[in-house]
């Protein structure tokens, strides 16, 4: 599977934490991240994330450069621990590639967790490729990090 982990783009800090918009430049990083999505896969089938605003906006940017109508967006995302992410990938073992939207710092531990390399912090609307193989016992880990992805958008 080609798995695709992304934090939300950037988020004023105003409104309550569950209905924080995206920002331009936010919106800026969220194209860029599916820009960086696209050059390295022809397909995405489907997109899990948050039911927070900002994950739901950064995942349209990627869903609408895919032509995909909706994405997945559950609460259980919102305050997901790597358990919860894990279990979600396991859920869609059939498809060929996947991606997550989520938040810090659960995004970050989930890269960690599955690529084995500890030392990544998401950014907004960073994105880290994995290469990861499951099997019917499970994920196959550390997983083949591929490539780490983060977005050179300045305010306008």
């Amino acid at each position: 599977m080609n798995l695709f982990i992304v934090r939300h783009g950037h988020s004023p800090m105003k409104d309550s934490d569950h209905q924080r918009p995206l920002s331009e430049l936010g919106q800026q990083q969220a194209r860029q991240a599916a820009e960086f999505i696209q050059q390295n896969t022809d397909t995405i089938p489907y997109i899990l994330c948050s039911d927070a605003v900002r994950t739901q906006q950064t995942a349209a940017q990627i869903a609408n450069a895919f032509g995909i109508e909706n994405c997945d967006a559950r609460n259980e995302f919102y305050t997901a621990g790597v358990g919860i992410w894990c279990d979600a990938i396991m859920q869609k073992s059939d498809c060929p590639s996947l991606v997550l939207v989520g938040h810090n710092p659960t995004i970050s531990q989930l890269s960690g967790y599955l690529s084995g390399s500890h030392d990544i912090y998401f950014k907004p609307a960073c994105v880290t490729h994995i290469r990861l193989e499951i099997r019917g016992d499970g994920l196959r880990l550390p997983a083949q990090l591929l490539a780490n992805f983060k977005p050179d958008a300045k305010p306008e």
